[in-house]
C-alpha cells in the first residue's frame, strides 16, 4: 500500500511522476525504467550558432507576493512590441505571463557586452525602477523552455 503525505492538490504531471516512481519502487516491480513521456514537452536539438529562444515571465520578489509584468519597467522591448508566448492553458491558469524578449542567444557562441538598446529614464521611471530593486524584484527568464537561475548575494556579500 502506498500512502501519500502531500498537502494540497497535485497536478496531473506530478501525479503521473508519483505513480511512475511508486510503480518502480513497488515490491515485485521491474525496478528499472528506460523513459517516460512528459505531456507538452518536446525535446529540441540545436546546432552550433542556432538561436536558442529566450522568453521573459513576470518579475517576482521574496519580499512581496505581487508579481509585476516584465515590461512594466523600462526594459528593452522586442521589435513590434512584446507578445504573449504562453504555450498552454496551465501556464495561463497559474498566472504566468510569458512573453517574447529582444535578447538573442546562440548555441555555443559566447557574446560579451552587446548593447541591446539605450533608454533615458525620467525621474519618475528612475524612482519606480529603484523601488522595484529595493523590494528585491528579479527577472524570470525562460531559456529553451527551462527557467533560468541566478546566484544571489546577501547584504553581507556572501
Amino acid at each position: 500500500m502506498i500512502r501519500s503525505s502531500f498537502v494540497g492538490v497535485m497536478t496531473s504531471a506530478t501525479a503521473a511522476l508519483t505513480a511512475l516512481v511508486a510503480l518502480i519502487a513497488a515490491p515485485g516491480g521491474t525496478g528499472t525504467a528506460s523513459a517516460f513521456y512528459m505531456p507538452g514537452v518536446k525535446p529540441l536539438t540545436f546546432q552550433d550558432g542556432d538561436e536558442v529562444p529566450m522568453k521573459v515571465n513576470a518579475m517576482t520578489s521574496i519580499h512581496t507576493q505581487l508579481p509585476k509584468d516584465y515590461y512594466r519597467l523600462p526594459f528593452c522591448v522586442p521589435e513590434g512590441g512584446p507578445t504573449m508566448a504562453s504555450e498552454n492553458l496551465g501556464e495561463f491558469l497559474t498566472g504566468n505571463k510569458i512573453q517574447n524578449s529582444p535578447y538573442t542567444i546562440n548555441m555555443l557562441k559566447e557574446t560579451y557586452c552587446q548593447i541591446l538598446c539605450q533608454i533615458r529614464l525620467s525621474k519618475v521611471e528612475a524612482r519606480n525602477l529603484r523601488m522595484h530593486i529595493r523590494y528585491g524584484y528579479h527577472n524570470n527568464w525562460i531559456i529553451d523552455n527551462i527557467p533560468s537561475a541566478a546566484i544571489g548575494l546577501t547584504e553581507a556579500g556572501q
